[in-house]
């Protein structure tokens, strides 16, 4: 017995289901790589470049191009040698490796670098650029702009070794001078001369005119002091009403030049302030074999001569 639920044979199914008005089926259009690629690639903070088996540009984010000041069009199909050739024209002085060696690695590996842009605007590059095995290009470079990361660390590290109150350097800033100068003194014989000054009765100035008028007294020492230097010497804030200066290829003759001159100039602060604001200064020039502790110590010693023998004075 036949049944009428029976399925129509694999012949009669086109017939049973289609009608006359339906579409053709369409035919659907390879995507390229690329065009899958691309979207992605300009989505990204960080640039990207492909460079396919042949040496050439094959695909350049706008990230990428945006780094070097073109339009990703202008990058595609540059060579390798090309793209090294114009990053090396927007940096001011190119190290001896990159210049040598380019952005890309010639074999296997990784290349990595950092180097600052000067053009179209300042910005700073970390640059990864790898070797890989794929079959639609040889080498995948990213370059990120680290700019921002870059000038916080500076400034945090500025933040470290300067003094909040006055601007200049302080006591731990002050100290890799000292260390590179006594290096200089023991390999090349350069001479260096160290000045330490105290404000002549400071803590009368605070208890007389309260600790808000000690502290610009101690911007304005600061600005002084600064403003009487050479631009390879260097000034800080000791400690309290201290100051230490780092006199660079200076002899004791010199320095002690130098330092009457900020003396001096400090004398002419009462004019601003209302009232007499001077410093003692001790003046030393150390031996190749000193250390920085007795370096100091004959240094103090000299300011307390002069503090001695009456204050606004330079021994």
């Amino acid at each position: 017995m036949s049944s009428s639920l029976s399925k129509p044979s694999p012949a009669e199914t086109p017939a049973t289901h289609a009608s006359s008005g339906d579409a053709p089926a369409r035919e659907e259009t390879p995507v390229g790589l690329e065009e899958i690629l691309q979207p992605l690639y300009d989505s990204l903070e960080s640039g990207i470049l492909l460079v396919g088996h042949d040496g050439l540009v094959t695909s350049c984010s706008l990230a990428m191009a945006m780094l070097f000041g073109r339009s990703p069009d202008e990058v595609l199909g540059l060579t390798t040698a090309d793209v090294n050739k114009l990053v090396l024209s927007l940096l001011d002085e190119p190290a001896q490796r990159l210049r040598e060696e380019g952005l890309f690695p010639q074999s296997t590996g990784v290349r990595c670098e950092e180097f600052e842009l000067l053009e179209p605007s300042r910005t700073v590059v970390r640059w990864v650029a790898r070797k890989v095995q794929c079959p639609h290009y040889a080498t995948v470079a990213v370059g990120t702009d680290i700019t921002a990361d870059v000038d916080l660390t500076s400034a945090y590290e500025k933040m470290a070794l300067t003094d909040r109150l006055t601007g200049i350097a302080n006591r731990r800033g002050i100290e890799r001078a000292i260390h590179h100068e006594l290096l200089r003194l023991r390999r090349f014989q350069t001479p260096v001369s160290f000045a330490l000054f105290d404000i002549d009765r400071f803590k009368i100035i605070n208890d007389t005119h309260g600790h808000g008028t000690g502290d610009e007294v101690l911007r304005l020492v600061a600005k002084a002091m600064a403003g009487s230097l050479r631009e390879t010497d260097l000034v800080s804030r000791w400690g309290g009403e201290e100051f230490l200066v780092v006199l660079t290829e200076t002899t004791h003759a010199g320095a002690l030049v130098c330092a009457e001159k900020m003396r001096a100039k400090v004398a002419t602060l009462g004019e601003i302030v209302g009232f007499n604001v001077t410093v003692s200064g001790g003046v030393y020039q150390p031996g190749p074999g000193e250390s920085i502790p007795d370096i100091l110590a004959h240094t103090d010693g000299r300011l307390y001569e002069a503090k001695n023998n009456g204050r606004n004075r330079v021994c």
